[in-house]
């Protein structure tokens, strides 16, 4: 219980610490980072999120056709008013389904941010993945952790 907590703690710290510092200019998209060409699931709010999936296990569980879906049910997620709302995405090309739950808007600096959890179950495994997004000056959200 003292390891969660204090995990939670440390994943809080830090997101704080990347809404208060994170600079006006721009940073590459998903598509971008990983040499896609930037139309299409590279395009700024669709695919802010992903960048977070792809270095661990829910992400590298995904299929290139997944990020769409996952991408679009994030941006409604955080675009959302509602606390712990579940959206849910569904990928008719590979079948997987999952969920991003948004968490509750705190305030940074002047800078309205919310963490963020996509569920997935793949072969009867439970796969989680947790995040933070800030929302920009032009309304979009940016992950940053």
């Amino acid at each position: 219980m003292r390891v969660r907590t204090l995990s939670c703690l440390i994943l809080m710290t830090v997101g704080l610490a990347a809404c208060s510092s994170a600079p006006g200019g721009t940073q590459g998209t998903w598509g971008s980072q990983f040499g896609a060409s930037t139309s299409g699931v590279a395009e700024d709010e669709a695919s802010t999120a992903i960048a977070v999936l792809v270095n661990n296990e829910f992400g590298q569980s995904l299929e290139r056709s997944d990020y769409k879906a996952v991408a679009e049910a994030q941006k409604r997620a955080l675009r959302a008013r509602a606390n712990g709302v579940a959206v849910s995405w569904q990928n008719e090309e590979t079948g997987r389904s999952g969920q991003v739950r948004p968490g509750p808007v705190y305030q940074v600096n002047d800078t309205s941010c919310r963490e963020f959890t996509h569920e997935m179950i793949l072969n009867g495994a439970a796969l989680t993945s947790r995040g933070t997004a800030c929302r920009q000056e032009d309304g979009s959200w940016k992950t940053l952790s």
